[in-house]
Order: structure tokens, then C-alpha cells, then sequence
């Protein structure tokens, strides 16, 4: 019986030590940052080769100077140039827009409410030593044009929080995000 179990034993061991033995894969080197889709969008002409895939592979529609994207929870706004100066990233199913699954600028979260915005902004506000501490990651700007959402305007990051209430809640959260180039 013994034996038996010798020879159980040293079959079992044989895997561990070939597993052991054999080549370890090399560390690969730090990939390089992620780009977000909006990222590689913005700024770029509607011909450039990434803009007409993006367009391509999401079967975007077009609205004047809008190209609406539902299924990837984007619209692109261009110039009359055909140069994409903003994107909006949609936070769920509004107007038929998907909620958009990519990375958020500066990151923030489709669940974060309106403080919780602030409170993550204001560490990259680089002008903080000239206003007053109250002031930090507070926006720029801000007013309900559409008397349906309270938009925050960031002019310094080059982005503009619209929230789901008229007023600047505290407790409101992200309807969508627009980002200009």
C-alpha cells in the first residue's frame, strides 16, 4: 500500500515540477495610457481615418452639424469646417441614446452627484492659489438654458457637466458631458 502511494505522490509531483522548471513569460513593458474614444475624436475632421471608423462602425446619423451616435451614447458636434469641436457622452438611455461605456474625462463617474463632481475637480483646478478656497472646483459658469438641466461650465478644463435637475443640486447627477476641443 505503500508503495502504491509512493508512486501516487511522484506523479503527482512530476506536473509541479515541470510547471516549475518551464520558461517564465517575460514582464511585459507598461502599456501606454489608454486613450478614450471622445479623445480620439475631438479635434479631428470627419475624413480623418479614427473619426470615419468611429462614425462607420457606430452607424451614426446625421442632424446639421450633429452626427448622433445612440448605440455608442455619443453626439459629435463639428464646425462648418467638418471638424468635431464637441463631443457629448450621454449617461443612459435618453432620446435613445445608450449610456456611454468608455473612460469619463478627469475621472469622474455617471454616478457621481454634483459634490462629488466638485469635490473631484478640485484638485485640478492649476489657478487654485488665486481664488479663495470656497471657490475650488466650482464651475465657471452656470445656468439652466433649457430649464430642464442645470449645465456647469469648466471653461479651464474645457468641459461642461449637465445635471438631471434645473438647479445647481447638490445631490443631482450626471445627465451628460460635454467636451470641447
Amino acid at each position: 500500500m505503500n508503495a502504491v502511494i509512493k508512486v501516487f505522490s511522484i506523479l503527482a509531483a512530476i506536473p509541479l515540477l515541470i510547471s516549475g522548471c518551464a520558461e517564465q513569460p517575460a514582464q511585459e513593458e507598461k502599456a501606454a495610457p489608454k486613450v478614450a474614444v471622445y479623445q480620439s475624436i475631438l479635434g479631428k475632421s470627419l475624413t480623418d481615418e479614427a473619426v470615419a471608423d468611429f462614425l462607420a462602425s457606430n452607424t451614426c446619423s446625421r442632424i446639421d452639424h450633429f452626427k448622433l451616435c445612440k448605440d455608442a451614447g455619443m453626439a459629435l458636434w463639428t464646425d462648418s469646417d467638418q471638424i468635431v469641436k464637441m463631443v457629448y457622452l450621454y449617461s443612459g438611455t435618453v432620446d435613445g441614446f445608450r449610456r456611454y461605456r468608455g473612460e469619463l474625462p478627469f475621472g469622474l463617474s455617471f454616478y457621481d452627484p454634483k459634490w462629488k463632481v466638485e469635490e473631484k475637480l478640485r484638485g485640478l483646478n492649476a489657478d487654485d492659489a488665486l481664488q479663495p478656497t470656497s471657490l475650488a472646483g466650482l464651475p465657471d459658469e452656470g445656468s439652466s438654458p433649457d430649464r430642464m438641466h442645470y449645465w456647469a461650465v469648466y471653461k479651464r478644463l474645457n468641459i461642461t457637466i449637465v445635471y438631471n435637475s434645473p438647479l445647481a443640486d447638490e445631490d443631482a447627477y450626471i445627465y451628460a458631458i460635454l467636451v470641447t476641443k
